[in-house]
């Protein structure tokens, strides 16, 4: 990742710390929940996807799994396995890593004190589950990122499985763990940029190669990503009552390369909607297949179309879904893209009830190879 975007990161970060929590401090120090947290709003539906999903889970999976990359990582050094620095470097990168994530998580989750959803403390946000996962992935995607990028993919699937853990669990709310995510990498980029200024060319291994950034619009690339979305109903208002008002998604997606910048995509994922008046909530689930067409631009920068027809199931019913619209994407590294999607969504789940319309907007983390 570049100085600039290392930059970009941490100034969202702190305009994160600043103007979200600290205006819903008020709200939900009143009320447990608050308005943003409502069944309507994106964390609440989010939750409520997980409520309507799987209300009973509990485990503790995500406690040990956010130190897996660290296992692997010292696992490869121990045993020899060519890394981008030596121990002493590694470990000076590391700690001003561990530093500033920790003195970022601890001081915003004790100035900002967010109810958890389950109600138990009041230091929900950031997740430090999910800034610790993130920051140890993008240790072993230092080290071993430039070998191959299956470590790099091995790394942050732990540590996204780490984060949504957190919301099956209701620990936390879908925005903690994304603003664990942002510091949690943002902090390693910054730790490693900092040893780098200090030791410079020094204690670096001897085949260490660095990765370019940004790929080759004329070669075919893979892509994997998940997604969280926001939708509402403009058509709700219309009818109120007989089709959802808004709701939240989570899901995956992966792209097929057929040609340079072209290709099939597949997409599953699960949606939360609220019906009104009432506020009742149920979920939609839906897998869908299309095209994709990709245009990169300025090196670092692509906009994206897509067009997909596919299956959703509810239980009004099953039907068509259909899904097109625009995404752009930022590439932050050689293998990874942060992407910002709208999109339009049509569905129907009987033959008695027409094409109900959505609007989708949403973001995405992408690996590709």
């Amino acid at each position: 990742m570049s100085k600039k975007l290392t930059c970009i990161c941490i100034l969202y970060t702190i305009l994160l710390a600043w103007a979200f929590p600290s205006q819903l401090h008020a709200q939900y120090i009143q009320t447990y929940g608050g308005p943003s947290a409502g069944i309507n709003s994106f964390d609440g539906g989010i939750r409520q996807l997980r409520f309507n999903a799987m209300p009973g889970f509990s485990s503790p999976y995500d406690d040990y799994l956010q130190y897996a990359p660290a296992a692997v990582l010292l696992g490869l050094k121990a045993a020899g396995y060519e890394s981008r620095t030596c121990w002493g470097r590694m470990a000076v990168s590391d700690a001003f890593s561990a530093a500033v994530m920790a003195g970022l998580v601890n001081g915003l989750k004790y100035t900002v004190r967010r109810p958890r959803p389950d109600g138990s403390s009041h230091n929900s946000f950031p997740s430090g589950h999910t800034a610790t996962a993130f920051m140890i992935a993008t240790m072993l995607h230092k080290e071993y990122g430039w070998k191959s990028p299956w470590f790099s993919f091995g790394a942050y699937t732990a540590a996204s499985a780490t984060a949504l853990g957190r919301i099956m669990n209701d620990r936390h709310w879908a925005s903690d763990i994304l603003a664990g995510a942002i510091i949690g990498t943002a902090a390693t980029q910054l730790g490693y940029f900092i040893a780098d200024r200090i030791f410079k060319d020094k204690y670096l291994c001897d085949g260490y190669q660095k990765p370019e950034s940004g790929y080759d619009p004329t070669l075919r690339h893979y892509e994997a990503e998940i997604y969280f979305g926001w939708r509402f109903f403009p058509s709700s208002g219309k009818r109120p009552g007989s089709i959802p008002r808004s709701g939240s998604s989570v899901g995956l997606q992966v792209h097929v390369p057929i040609n340079p910048g072209s290709g099939l995509a597949i997409r599953t994922g699960a949606n939360s909607m609220t019906f009104s008046p009432g506020g009742a909530s149920s979920n939609m689930y839906d897998i869908a297949a299309g095209g994709y067409w990709q245009w990169p631009f300025a090196r670092i920068l692509e906009v994206e179309t897509r067009l997909m027809l596919g299956y959703a199931w509810h239980r009004e019913g099953n039907g068509i879904d259909l899904i097109a619209g625009p995404a752009f994407s930022v590439i932050t590294g050689s293998n990874f893209k942060l992407k910002a999607f709208a999109e339009y969504e049509a569905f129907s789940f009987t033959k008695e009830k027409p094409l109900v319309h959505t609007v989708q907007t949403g973001i995405a983390a992408t690996f590709f190879w």
